[in-house]
């Protein structure tokens, strides 16, 4: 089983080493094409020209590290360096969660494992909720063996994205999640030109803790799936209140 990997932490992000560590003990054969520095909040944006280079990275039988966005590190990686589709192509592990709407769209973790669901590859964006500064691999054991079962339940499977967040230390369980509305209610500061955001840890960011959702189950101790399916997107949808002006001619051309 062929598994495309990258992040948006950067090629030398502990998260990143942790997951090609658990997917290639798992009898995988990874693939790397990560950022070469920290891409976070890039969501899906690609471009190019990028400047690539290959290198050794302990566990992948390839890697490669481009100067550009995680999305364009997937796309580099199928149209160009991979001589076969990868079966599942798996983003992460992200330092600090990915939940929430505003996190689905700004997010270059969850913004690479689009881009692979959109050329229908099933994906995983995987993330760890922390604050730790720590650069020990060994903090996100848990998350790369969760993504490393999930990669084999994945193959073969309609191209899904399966956003999943795992909390720091001994989860309580796993729950199947719908994404928060959670909007960034960040604090922000202005000085000399300079704006900045006064950071205060993860949980300051997400409001939206309703019952059922991938914040509610994170900050209960679970462990939190959501099932994103791209092709949705295409469903023909027709409001009422909506073909009803066009059809008054409300809308004039």
């Amino acid at each position: 089983m062929r598994i495309l990997v990258t992040n948006d932490d950067g090629i030398k992000a502990p998260g990143l080493e942790a997951l090609v560590r658990g997917l290639s003990t798992s009898g995988y054969t990874v693939y790397l094409v990560a950022p070469e520095s920290n891409q976070s909040g890039t969501g899906k944006a690609v471009k190019y020209p990028a400047r690539i280079r290959e290198v050794e990275y302990p566990g992948a039988a390839r890697a490669w590290s481009i100067d550009s966005t995680p999305a364009t590190a997937v796309l580099t990686g199928l149209q160009l360096l991979l001589d076969e589709k990868p079966d599942v192509v798996v983003s992460g592990i992200n330092k600090g969660p990915n939940m929430g709407v505003e996190d689905l769209l700004t997010s270059g973790t969850v913004g690479a494992a689009l881009e692979a669901a959109i050329h229908g590859i099933p994906s995983i964006a995987a993330s760890l909720a922390t604050d730790s500064t720590s650069r020990d691999p060994t903090l996100y054991r848990l998350a790369s063996r969760l993504a490393a079962s999930l990669a084999g339940i994945l193959r073969g499977r309609d191209p899904v994205l399966l956003n999943l967040n795992v909390p720091e230390g001994k989860p309580r369980g796993i729950m199947l999640t719908r994404p928060a509305c959670n909007s960034y209610r960040l604090s922000l500061s202005m000085e000399n030109g300079m704006v900045r955001v006064a950071v205060s840890g993860w949980r300051s960011r997400y409001w939206d803790a309703e019952e059922g959702t991938d914040v509610w189950a994170v900050l209960n101790g679970y462990v939190s799936i959501s099932v994103i399916q791209p092709g949705r997107l295409r469903e023909e949808v027709k409001p009422q209140w909506l073909a009803e002006s066009v059809r008054r001619g409300l809308l004039i051309v």
